[in-house]
């Protein structure tokens, strides 16, 4: 600010006008600039019960209509937590529970869309109309006269209307739900409000037509926290994501030990997958921009150098386009292919249970050959052991 005040000190010494056409310059810039300063301070972490067991809730009525399905329902607990800024800046969280092969159908959910209203009750509403119509008439003596006499008379009518009703206090939506990709996606959308709050753990229930066979698979879970970034006009309002965190949760049948077993192999898989990547940090980087003109070259495609590690882990974990297509191929580290190829035959392992088979896999077996899954992820079939 002191700093604003010199540029303009400065320019009032040679003219006024000039001067204040920069005054007005610098203060338009610092309205631009200064609503994105508290909003930097946002920071939410989110977490989630890597692997979740699931209970079979098929009624005699669903048995009968689909006797090769049954019903199963997965409880599934994700925390937040606000590491930096106030819970009132925030906008809402967004989660979405994906099934990537589309193997699930989701055919309930909790919570469901639910309003809420800042007042405890309803609004009470009265009009009140009065009318009065009146004549009055008052004669006096003269204050010198040694008798006083008067009289007065008065005619008038009042007439009162009254009219009260109630009203449905004003709902905003505190949380909503509802499906995607005809059923195979399921997203929860919360807003914080005098009775609720946005931070700690919240419970999500999904119910999901399976085969009958069915003992386990898994579900992408992304998590989305948002803010609402104000411009200079009302109409420009936009809504801003500040945290953004994705995570694999593996289902199995409750009381089979086999596929907890294989629930929990594939957990295991992902943190020593991402803990590797994280590792080779470094190396990724001057594997995929070796030399300063590549990295320099990647600042003009979206900044690729600084997210190559991130890339990976989201092409080998969730099937995410990467800025090369041979990033899988030749360029990782020995530990990192290893790491991917156990976490693919892992996940296949896990994957062929869908079906109420087990997995013949070996830990010897490449990902190529492991994995043939029918699917929209593809990182399983690119990464070759060399």
């Amino acid at each position: 600010m002191d700093r604003v005040c010199a540029i303009v000190a400065s320019f009032q010494a040679r003219s006024p006008r000039v001067a204040f056409l920069v005054a007005m310059l610098l203060g338009f810039t610092a309205s631009i600039v200064m609503p994105s300063v508290p909003a930097a301070g946002l920071e939410v972490s989110f977490d989630v019960t890597p692997s979740v067991a699931c209970r079979d809730v098929t009624t005699d009525e669903f048995a009968k209509a689909n006797p090769d399905e049954r019903l199963v329902e997965a409880r599934i607990e994700v925390s937040s937590l606000l590491r930096g800024g106030k819970e009132e800046a925030l906008l809402e969280y967004f989660y979405r529970f994906d099934s990537p092969r589309r193997t699930l159908r989701i055919v309930e959910y909790s919570p469901q869309t639910t309003l809420a209203s800042d007042m405890a009750g309803n609004v009470t509403i009265e009009n009140k109309q009065e009318a009065t119509r009146g004549l009055g008439m008052t004669v006096a003596a003269p204050l010198d006269w040694p008798v006083k006499f008067g009289t007065s008379g008065e005619l008038g009518a009042k007439t009162l209307a009254s009219t009260r009703y109630e009203l449905v206090p004003p709902m905003i939506a505190a949380a909503a739900s509802g499906t995607l990709d005809r059923g195979h996606s399921v997203y929860f959308k919360l807003r914080s409000s005098r009775s609720t709050s946005l931070e700690g753990a919240k419970s999500f229930t999904l119910v999901f037509r399976a085969d009958a066979s069915w003992r386990a698979d898994y579900v992408h879970l992304t998590c989305t926290a948002s803010r609402a970034a104000k411009g200079l006009f009302g109409p420009l309002d936009e809504q801003t994501v500040c945290s953004r965190e994705r995570f694999v949760v593996a289902l199995y049948v409750q009381g089979d030990a086999a596929a907890k077993a294989a629930a929990e192999r594939l957990v295991r898989a992902e943190s020593e997958l991402l803990k590797t990547i994280s590792v080779n940090r470094r190396a990724l980087e001057k594997r995929f921009h070796p030399t300063l003109v590549h990295r320099f070259g990647a600042l003009f495609d979206g900044g690729a150098s600084v997210a190559v590690p991130d890339n990976v882990a989201d092409a080998v974990v969730y099937g995410a386009k990467i800025p090369d297509e041979d990033i899988l191929d030749v360029r990782l580290p020995a530990d990192v292919r290893q790491a991917v190829v156990r976490y693919t035959v892992a996940r296949r392992a896990l994957s062929s249970l869908r079906d109420g088979k087990a997995s013949g896999e070996t830990p010897g077996e490449g990902p190529a050959e492991a994995s043939g899954e029918a699917s929209t992820e593809k990182p399983a079939e690119m990464p070759k052991v060399q």
